[in-house]
């Protein structure tokens, strides 16, 4: 676990386990986080910021949990912007589905990043690791 704090940036960087009990503790970890970085007049922005990580680190659980025994959280506060990135070493790149799964259970969690983030005039990006074995997930949301 890594905190960066200089003018205009702030930075925290932590890993989870890639289990179902990480995604509460992320959300808790990012909750305590915000409320020292943000103003009040910024909860918008928190709580969308909030169900992004909740449902990133969702899907590495979800997906990547066999491949990937930890999942890597990073928060990043620019004087514009707010950026959440959960990274996993799962291989598949997602993209965000217009339906959910044929059993009802899930498969709207990116769906719902990409809405959130192009809501706030960011936007989502998901990007490989060098070696095609991983991948980050990187939400943009202006301040």
């Amino acid at each position: 676990m890594t905190v960066t704090k200089t003018p205009g940036l702030a930075q925290r960087r932590f890993s989870l386990p890639t289990v179902a009990a990480s995604v509460p503790r992320a959300r808790r970890e990012a909750r305590t986080l915000l409320a020292e970085w943000l103003t009040p007049d910024e909860d918008a922005l928190a709580e969308a910021a909030l169900l992004i990580l909740s449902e990133l680190v969702t899907n590495s659980v979800r997906h990547a949990a066999i491949t990937s025994p930890m999942s890597d959280i990073a928060l990043t506060l620019t004087r514009g912007a707010l950026i959440v990135a959960v990274h996993d070493r799962h291989p598949a790149i997602p993209a965000p589905r217009t339906e959910a799964h044929a059993d009802g259970c899930g498969g709207r969690g990116l769906a719902i990043v990409s809405a959130l983030a192009e809501e706030s005039g960011g936007g989502l990006r998901v990007v490989a690791d060098a070696d095609g074995r991983g991948k980050t997930s990187t939400v943009h949301l202006p301040r």
